[in-house]
């Protein structure tokens, strides 16, 4: 078992237990970690990094995608998009294959107050954090509804595994037209029925635009509203400050101060 120590965290020598590709695109890996950690959040992500002919690739940040358990996790899976080296590198390693993992970082999505209809809005890739969130959140009794939006049907990479649960409602949109109605979730999002008034709680995750959309609607709505931001970061612990984004409160690392915050936090701005 290897461990680079790195403040009070440290990278632990995981290994791959499982991989799956999910489309052309998409892949999942389910990494076994040498002793448990924890507890983990949904919404906390980790930062991975892989060697490749005796170097070391820059570590990325990977949202958590699931886990079992909550005190202490034995393994972590990970959803992601090849849309580089790094991630075309994570794509071929094999069963076996060791892994540094740095987890759990950041903070996690709040529970909605007791009672209160939760409304989860995913845009493509951002359902990777909300996945755990909607598993912890169907076992309670509150009302629970997703938005999930992509651009085709084949980005929909989670809905055959959501589709099958009890206790959740789920309204489908898609760009192209291929599945659900055509446009985008923020379309639908305002078409929704607002039952819940203001005993409604909403999470996001996805495209900046979608987001910013997102935190408009709850604002005009006067309903709580937490997102999850996704930047570039290099180290995942608040040194680099390389993931900085602009609060009412002052700049703010999403490494350490997030990812998750309250979405009228935020300064938004057009270009988001």
């Amino acid at each position: 078992m290897a461990t680079m120590a790195m403040g009070n965290l440290g990278y632990h020598e995981g290994e791959i237990k499982e991989r799956k590709r999910l489309g052309s695109l998409y892949h999942r890996l389910r990494i076994s970690l040498p002793c448990p950690i924890g507890p983990i959040i949904p919404g906390q992500f980790a930062m991975l990094k892989i060697e490749d002919r005796g170097g070391i690739i820059l570590p990325r940040p990977f949202s958590i995608h699931n886990f079992e358990g909550q005190e202490m996790v034995p393994w972590l899976d990970f959803l992601f998009k090849v849309v580089g080296k790094g991630t075309g590198l994570l794509a071929k390693l094999s069963v076996g294959s060791p892994i540094m993992v740095l987890a759990p970082l950041g903070n996690g999505f709040p529970d909605p107050p007791p009672g209160y209809k939760a409304l989860l809005i995913a845009g493509g890739m951002g359902i990777a954090p909300l996945f755990p969130l909607i598993l912890r959140l169907k076992a309670s009794p509150s009302p629970l509804y997703l938005f999930y939006g992509a651009q085709s049907q084949d980005d929909l990479i989670c809905l055959p595994e959501l589709i099958n649960l009890e206790g959740i409602r789920i309204n489908i949109a898609t760009e192209d037209g291929t599945a659900g109605k055509k446009g985008m979730v923020t379309e639908l999002l305002r078409e929704e029925d607002d039952e819940g008034g203001d005993q409604t709680v909403i999470y996001a995750c996805g495209p900046g635009p979608m987001l910013k959309a997102v935190a408009d609607f709850a604002a005009e709505r006067r309903r709580s509203c937490w997102i999850s931001l996704e930047k570039r970061m290099a180290c995942g612990v608040g040194a680099c400050l390389g993931c900085v984004v602009e609060t009412k409160g002052g700049y703010k690392r999403v490494c350490k101060d997030g990812p998750i915050f309250e979405a009228q936090e935020i300064i938004w701005r057009d270009d988001a």
